[in-house]
């Protein structure tokens, strides 16, 4: 009999319908392990057949939160809305939240990935141990959120994040 892994999200369950080559990347994201949340966003904006099968199992195997708080945060650009989230994000870590922030970004006309680097000014939560940033490009979607926005929020739910924060 092999033992559960100790840190697995309790709102979130093994799944046997997820193939074994991809079982152990669920295992780890439910573990909360931030590389492999920040590879699964990543693949989330892919177009890859292999990305979206992976995904697909994956998801099939999440159900939504809906004890996490989501918040969003919008403004013009300049009012200080990173700088709110990273003081803002540190105050809940030091109430005992895991944050996870989403920063929608605009994209680069040129590789399509986020090009205003948000992540840098929160250096707070960047150190933080109970916090993850993961920006990701709005692929010129206008109105803030882009495409892959859910999908990360789902991921982040299912590694033990309980506080999202969009930006």
């Amino acid at each position: 009999m092999s033992a559960s892994p100790l840190n697995i999200n309790p709102r979130f369950r093994r799944n046997s319908t997820v193939p074994a080559s991809h079982q152990a990347q669920l295992d780890k994201l439910l573990e909360g392990d931030r590389y492999v949340l920040g590879q699964l966003i990543s693949r989330t904006e892919s177009a890859l057949d292999e990305d979206r099968a992976l995904l697909r199992h994956i998801f099939g195997a999440l159900g939504e939160d809906p004890t996490t708080i989501r918040i969003g945060v919008t403004g013009a650009p300049g009012v200080g809305k990173s700088t709110f989230i990273d003081h803002f994000g540190a105050f809940l870590v030091s109430r005992g939240r895991k944050v996870a922030v989403l920063p929608v970004d605009p994209s680069s006309s040129t590789s399509g990935g986020s090009i205003l680097g948000d992540k840098t000014r929160m250096i707070r939560l960047m150190n933080e141990k109970h916090a993850f940033i993961k920006p990701s490009p709005s692929r010129d979607i206008s109105g803030g959120v882009g495409p892959s926005t859910q999908a990360g929020i789902r991921l982040c739910e299912a590694a033990g994040f309980d506080t999202i924060i969009i930006e």
